[in-house]
């Protein structure tokens, strides 16, 4: 009569010893230089250069990432930090390197006032994230590749200062069902300036946030980075 007593026992330890508490992965790095590539293009119909600003539609496509690195300090008894299967128990400080890219693919719609001063966008489509993601303490190192693809989207806003040139502001999201780079968001600000009918230069600061939760055997992760980014866009018409 004891024995479904004891598999229940042995049941709920095996369950108990399978979720392991672990520390967090964080990294901040406020001094990178985030460069892009953005091309576009317009669906709407217009007298225009591909290159001006104007509302409409258009398809537009962006590639962008940085490198960086911070350190994180484990205190003794803290739960351990894991990463591709090796265990880095307190008390030890760590290094802690990423290499991060995103590229996305969107549907974006702009609309600006009558003076045509003053612009609204919104975009949605597709992003994927690429992260190599490394830890290492004075007696060992792991490293572990990760990528995801999901949707992303955002808004922005554009203020036309001359012909030719304009600032533009945006924040955007991206989410993930699978493991690894599961949440991910930015915010930007550029002056852009048109060099052509078709490229366009742009320089200003980027700042971003890229989780990774509820991973199997290892640690959740957090990174946070921004800093100057200068970019080019090449726009055409149909």
């Amino acid at each position: 009569m004891k024995c479904p007593h004891l598999l229940a026992a042995a049941l709920s330890a095996f369950s108990l010893a399978g979720c392991v508490s672990t520390t967090r992965i964080e990294a901040e790095d406020n001094r990178l230089f985030l460069p892009s590539i953005r091309g576009s293009v317009n669906l709407t119909q217009g007298t225009e250069a591909p290159s001006e600003l104007r509302s409409g539609h258009a398809i537009e496509f962006e590639v962008t990432g940085a490198r960086g690195s911070d350190s994180q300090a484990l205190a003794a008894g803290q739960s351990p930090v894991i990463l591709n299967g090796t265990t880095f128990p307190g008390a030890v400080q760590l290094k802690n390197e990423f290499d991060f890219r995103f590229a996305d693919v969107s549907w974006r719609w702009r609309k600006f006032s009558a003076n045509r001063s003053l612009g609204f966008e919104t975009f949605i489509g597709l992003g994927y994230a690429w992260l190599d993601l490394t830890v290492s303490s004075p007696a060992q190192q792991a490293s572990q590749h990760f990528t995801t693809l999901g949707p992303q989207g955002g808004l922005g806003l554009i203020w036309r200062l001359q012909p030719g040139a304009s600032l533009q502001a945006r924040i955007a999201g991206f989410v993930s069902a699978r493991e690894g780079v599961n949440r991910a968001s930015r915010a930007e600000v550029f002056l852009v300036k048109a060099l052509g009918e078709n490229v366009t230069a742009r320089a200003g600061y980027a700042a971003w946030e890229v989780k990774g939760q509820d991973l199997a055997g290892m640690s959740d992760f957090r990174l946070r980075f921004s800093g100057p980014s200068l970019g080019l866009q090449f726009d055409f018409s149909p």
